[in-house]
């Protein structure tokens, strides 16, 4: 083990690729510090909790030592240990809320592998590539047992602690962690509708649509190189190239993901649309729980949606 009891495990958010990472899609993502989980033995008030010994905690544990053969955690797994903690009254405060699309279970299944596997990859140190693959394969075994299939990019932010672009399906590129801009006009904000969303069946009702040839057309022709150009855009600080492509994402999610878009923020996401002041975007699987936003005046936006709540991310 490398990490202590107590160590925090920042939530994250996927900024591009939501979806068409399926179909082999370039993503981005990063961590988010206001959100977190961390292992305790005493409950903290502030968080919500969502894990502890009345609920998944237990349950999970065993999950882990039933599949320990298939997860391949190559070095021990200390599941007496982690029972006896379990048994001790080990919760895991976080104040992710479920089901938001931050990575809940994200941060539980790094705090897990950074507490409780002997010799993990340090995250503090020079990692290869293929430290990253094998991680990222790790994490989508454990992280399976709550969404039913997982690409374990979610676990790989929480755990990491650092920018990640996914390229072409399979490559893994650390990124530099983003400078702060707090005199940038531009601004990556959070709405949070209120809601919460399934993902399991989205993701079913995504694969489904993907039988479509047609749609399937539309994903591989139009929303993967878009993704592609917004990603390049964004990293480059292109806030020219960046908009128009954040219109197009957000033009493309409303005519063909309706169902993603929850009927309450609709019209919010429409009007967006309309005036080009920001536009709206899934954060992970969306259904519920919180919507990216992209505009070039957070202030003017905070006049345009008054209904629901709005967490500035980033200025750049």
């Amino acid at each position: 083990m490398i990490n202590k009891l107590g160590t925090k495990f920042y939530s994250k958010i996927l900024l591009f690729g939501e979806y068409a990472l399926m179909f082999g899609s370039d993503a981005l993502s990063i961590p988010y510090t206001e959100l977190y989980g961390y292992f305790s033995f005493e409950k903290d008030e502030s968080t919500l909790t969502g894990f502890d010994l009345d609920t998944h905690l237990g349950k999970y544990a065993g999950f882990l030592r039933k599949h320990s053969e298939k997860i391949n955690f190559e070095t021990p797994f200390l599941f007496d240990q982690l029972d006896k903690d379990i048994a001790n009254g080990l919760i895991f405060n976080s104040n992710i809320p479920l089901r938001y699309g931050l990575g809940s279970s994200g941060a539980l299944v790094a705090a897990l592998y950074g507490n409780y596997v002997q010799n993990p990859v340090n995250p503090s140190q020079k990692i290869t590539n293929r430290q990253l693959s094998k991680l990222k394969t790790l994490f989508a075994e454990m992280e399976s047992y709550f969404h039913g299939k997982s690409s374990g990019l979610d676990p790989l932010i929480c755990y990491l602690q650092r920018p990640v672009l996914f390229e072409n399906g399979s490559r893994i590129k650390l990124i530099e962690p983003f400078k702060k801009n707090t005199s940038g006009q531009n601004a990556l904000f959070l709405l949070d509708t209120g809601t919460t969303g399934e993902t399991q069946p989205l993701v079913n009702y995504f694969t489904e649509k993907c039988r479509s040839d047609d749609f399937l057309n539309q994903i591989k022709s139009e929303l993967i190189p878009i993704n592609k150009q917004a990603i390049e855009a964004f990293l480059q600080n292109n806030a020219n190239d960046l908009f128009p492509h954040l219109k197009e994402i957000s033009t493309f999610t409303q005519k063909y993901l309706k169902p993603m878009i929850p009927e309450a923020i609709r019209d919010v996401w429409q009007k967006g649309l309309e005036s080009n002041h920001y536009y709206l975007k899934l954060c992970g699987s969306g259904g519920g729980g919180m919507m990216l936003g992209f505009t070039t005046n957070f202030e003017r936006v905070k006049t345009d949606i008054k209904n629901f709540p709005l967490h500035l991310v980033q200025q750049f």
